[in-house]
């Protein structure tokens, strides 16, 4: 009798894990699709004004470098190291 109620309990954890991977499998597949499952029919238009990173010939580029003085810390004395004996 407990080799029946064991070997259902297995059945049973197979079951429950099959369905939780199906599951687990749909809603991936559903998120990987969510653009064509609803996608619009309406166009989208798109324009391109000019390239930002286009430099004029007529424009003069200023580079300004700012220089920071950073504190120089002093290194702390060593401590005596203590011998402990054993």
């Amino acid at each position: 009798m407990a080799d029946k109620n064991n070997s259902f309990g297995e059945i049973k954890k197979a079951i429950i894990g099959v369905v939780t991977l199906a599951i687990t499998t749909a809603g991936g597949l559903f998120i990987a699709n969510m653009e064509k499952i609803f996608d619009s029919d309406d166009e989208v238009k798109q324009e391109v004004v000019s390239d930002p990173f286009e430099q004029k010939e007529s424009s003069k580029d200023t580079i300004v470098v700012i220089k920071k003085e950073t504190p120089v810390v002093a290194k702390p004395e060593p401590q005596e190291k203590k011998e402990f004996e054993w």
